[in-house]
């Protein structure tokens, strides 16, 4: 039964399920007194065949009804990719126990409790119509509405429904154990495709992450997709994806059994953002597939993107923290603690297998000068400048931090004190080469340098930076701008 209520230039088409005379008699006339229109059924099988011909705005159905309730009914509608966004109201006259558990696992949108909450009915709904973002199209017909209503026809879809709702489960408890099991970014980004691989191949699988140090891209593919196959899923992540550069993607064949070598006979690529509520796009997931694969497995790649955008959130957002915990917040360089933690494990590993080690101290000359002439945001500024110069400056090998204020210290493996005095030379000259922006042309920053090599077993990391500190204090004593050691 249908009723139209022009007043209402809002007027949402409900459907009501429910099996209750009287109850369904209550919900039609709340509804309509709201200048909406109703189409009812009287259970959840009765529901679906009216969605194959009819488009509600939002269903509102009882949850304990015969032949299909409540329940099952959300799950059909809800893994059906014709009405999967269509929004479901469940009604129970339980508000405890399983009740609500089991309206939260079927993918209802809202849980009201008959008699406590009906009053909330209407408005309710129609929220929900209204945040509604993909409504349902007229092309759109459910898949059940293709066969007969058969009830072997219902029990084979919700036996579907119901291991979909299990891979869906098996997914997410595989990754969240994945994270569980290791913090390294590689690995972790390489379980996944091993996890994920087995729903999509035959064809081909990629997963890029965006971390602080640029795009990192892990690829397996099938012997029946080519090189040019592999390109074209790299430019369409490129396209769709939250990449400000192609990504460079690491490509391995997946397992040569017979699935593997299958052809693919109606190819589909698809690309999803792996994205977490509140957080930027920090990865993609993309995939060349069965047409009907990726039809019938939609809402599980929509779920492998969602815990894939999760997991790499938490990939990234420990790494932001690893990165906070380590390093200077004003210089970027390692930060006091991890500095000296680094130096005592390099002076350790020198005590295992005999290498060299020298160590320098560099002090700013004449810091304060700076910081009383032009202020400490300009001494902020020297201090960033000089700080990524003396990185540059220093060989790939060589380990450089912020020790406290204008006070740096490097350690170089490998290195006697004349090699390590030859470098902290250049070093020297390299930084007061050029100007510093925010300081006058005329005016350069200039460095201090003392030296210490590590003498032996016998030798400490404390007794090392002695030395090191001392032959500073002779450089700043000396005239400052030289190399003692």
């Amino acid at each position: 039964m249908t009723t139209t209520a022009p007043k209402n230039p809002k007027a949402l088409q409900v459907l009501l399920v429910d099996d209750n005379p009287i109850q369904l008699s209550l919900l039609r006339h709340l509804f309509q007194r709201h200048g909406h229109m109703t189409i009812e059924a009287r259970n959840g099988a009765e529901a679906l065949i009216v969605l194959a011909t009819d488009f509600p705005d939002v269903v509102v159905s009882d949850c304990v009804m015969p032949l299909l309730d409540g329940y099952q009914f959300c799950r059909l509608v809800k893994d059906d990719r014709a009405t999967r966004h269509l929004p479901v109201l469940l009604l129970t006259a339980q508000g405890t126990g399983l009740a609500r558990f089991w309206a939260k696992t079927c993918g209802a949108d809202r849980f009201l409790v008959k008699g406590r909450d009906l009053d909330h009915v209407v408005e309710v709904a129609a929220a929900l119509a209204e945040q509604s973002s993909k409504p349902r199209t007229a092309h759109a017909v459910p898949r059940l509405a293709q066969e007969n209503f058969g009830v072997d026809a219902i029990q084979s879809r919700l036996a579907q429904a119901l291991e979909q709702r299990l891979l869906e489960t098996a997914l997410r408890d595989s990754v969240a154990r994945l994270y569980t099991a290791d913090h390294d970014t590689p690995r972790l980004i390489q379980g996944f495709v091993e996890i994920l691989q087995e729903l999509v191949l035959p064809g081909a699988l990629l997963v890029a992450y965006l971390g602080q140090e640029g795009v990192w891209c892990h690829g397996v593919h099938g012997s029946s997709v080519s090189t040019e196959d592999r390109q074209s899923l790299e430019q369409s992540l490129t396209k769709q994806g939250p990449f400000p550069i192609p990504p460079s993607c690491h490509w391995h064949p997946a397992a040569d059994d017979d699935e593997r070598r299958r052809s693919l006979r109606d190819p589909v690529l698809r690309v999803y953002t792996a994205t977490t509520p509140g957080y930027p796009p920090v990865g993609a997931l993309a995939f060349i597939t069965e047409r009907r694969a990726s039809d019938d497995f939609e809402r599980l790649f929509e779920i492998a993107a969602e815990e894939l955008g999760r997991l790499l959130s938490l990939e990234d957002s420990r790494l932001r923290l690893y990165h906070q915990a380590i390093r200077d917040p004003l210089t970027g360089l390692y930060n006091r603690k991890h500095i000296l933690d680094m130096l005592g494990m390099e002076i350790d590993q020198c005590g295992r297998f005999g290498q060299n080690l020298s160590i320098m101290l560099l002090d700013l000359d004449h810091f304060k000068a700076v910081n009383d002439r032009f202020g400490h945001a300009a001494g902020d500024q020297v201090l960033s400048v000089l700080a990524q110069r003396m990185s540059f400056g220093l060989r790939k090998v060589d380990q450089l931090g912020r020790i406290g204020g204008e006070e740096f210290l490097a350690y170089c493996p490998q290195t006697e004190l004349e090699g390590a005095r030859a470098l902290a030379e250049r070093l020297r000259e390299y930084v007061a080469i050029d100007p510093i922006p925010t300081l006058p042309p005329g005016d350069r920053v200039t460095l201090s340098i003392g030296l210490a090599t590590w003498e032996g077993p016998e030798d400490t990391p404390e007794r090392l930076l002695s030395r090191a500190d001392k032959a500073l204090y002779q450089a700043k004593a000396e005239g400052r701008n030289r190399v003692i050691g």
